[in-house]
């Protein structure tokens, strides 16, 4: 894999910063994260069961999964803990970069036209998705599945995804095969790897990746779940605390925010004081990130901070500061990027 190693035990990686600057990431370049190490499946004998408050409890092969009407579409995904390092003061976790975020094409169904095969019955609250992963979460504790579930209203939207194909490809191991669900516009957790059963319950779950940990934890006491993600924008080039020698500087970088599109970026070159309006560039596609550029006449030789801040279309402004938080979730401050033109 063309990866950063972040993490072993299991692996985990995050994309390099010149994969950062495609619009599509290559499979061997997209971050890898899971909490258990990676469960080894057949493709023939892999079976998904669906039950629960369902009518007609059923098991599905492959290959009557892609019987059914096939969907395609891109969805940038991002780790929840996607530059977790640049909070201070620290917090536990994995410490990634700028690199746990990149995008794909994804085929596959729609989760809703296979829960229609079942029937849900009138009491269902959520939809519960498991992981052929396990492991323990915490020391002492018994192997327990990976385990998420989404509201009914989510897993009936025609967009959430039961995906066997990533960019054109049987999704590799690392990233569920043979079949994994994808949750557009939401941070990594929610898109279950490995997927093997889905159960229709009628209370909400609280299970350990969905109570205690994937939770916002602030300083005042408060907490919310983690679902979408924030609006959010880097710059992809120059990279941090590079010399150039040149005098006109293509700034170039991303931005995306969850289910919402980009409607503007702006970039500062002189710490925050003032902000210049960006170009996006590229494809536009409701799920994915968006490509932006400035150029940039540099007026004179020294040392430059650049900064970028991203606005979308449902009015979010992506925050100079990130909000610091217990477990280091949806860090979506400017990050701001040091230079020296010579």
């Amino acid at each position: 894999m063309n990866l950063k190693k972040v993490g072993e035990d299991p692996y985990v990686g995050e994309t390099l910063q010149q994969s950062l600057s495609k619009w599509l990431t290559p499979n061997d370049s997209f971050y890898v994260r899971s909490h258990f190490d990676f469960p080894k499946i057949s493709k023939n004998e892999f079976e998904l069961v669906i039950d629960g408050l369902v009518d007609h409890p059923i098991s599905l092969k492959l290959d009557d999964l892609k019987k059914l009407p096939k969907k395609t579409l891109s969805a940038t995904l991002e780790c929840a803990g996607n530059n977790r390092s640049d909070l201070s003061p620290a917090v536990p976790g994995n410490q990634f970069s700028n690199g746990a975020v990149s995008n794909a094409i994804w085929s596959g169904v729609s989760l809703r036209d296979v829960l229609n095969l079942v029937n849900l019955k009138e009491s269902v609250l959520q939809i519960l998705f498991q992981g052929a992963d396990s492991g323990e979460t915490e020391k002492d504790n018994p192997h327990e599945p990976y385990l998420r579930s989404l509201s009914k209203d989510m897993a009936f939207d025609p967009d959430t995804l039961l995906a066997y194909e990533m960019n054109g490809e049987d999704l590799p191991i690392e990233h569920g095969f043979p079949l994994r669900l994808v949750v557009p516009g939401w941070y990594g957790m929610a898109s279950v790897k490995w997927l093997t059963k889905i159960s229709a319950i009628d209370s909400p779950f609280k299970g350990y990746f969905q109570g205690k940990k994937y939770v916002l934890k602030y300083t005042d006491g408060t907490q919310k779940p983690l679902e979408e993600i924030q609006v959010k924008s880097l710059i992809t080039y120059p990279e941090d605390n590079s010399s150039i020698d040149q005098k006109k500087i293509s700034i170039q970088g991303i931005a995306w925010s969850g289910r919402n599109s980009i409607e503007s970026v702006e970039v500062s070159l002189d710490s925050g004081q003032t902000w210049n309006k960006a170009e996006l560039v590229g494809p536009s596609e409701k799920y994915s990130w968006r490509h932006w550029q400035y150029l940039w006449n540099v007026p004179s030789d020294g040392e430059y901070t650049i900064m970028s801040i991203a606005k979308d279309t449902f009015g979010n402004n992506q925050p100079i500061e990130s909000v610091w938080n217990e477990l280091g979730y949806a860090v979506n401050g400017s990050k701001p990027v040091n230079i020296t033109v010579e």
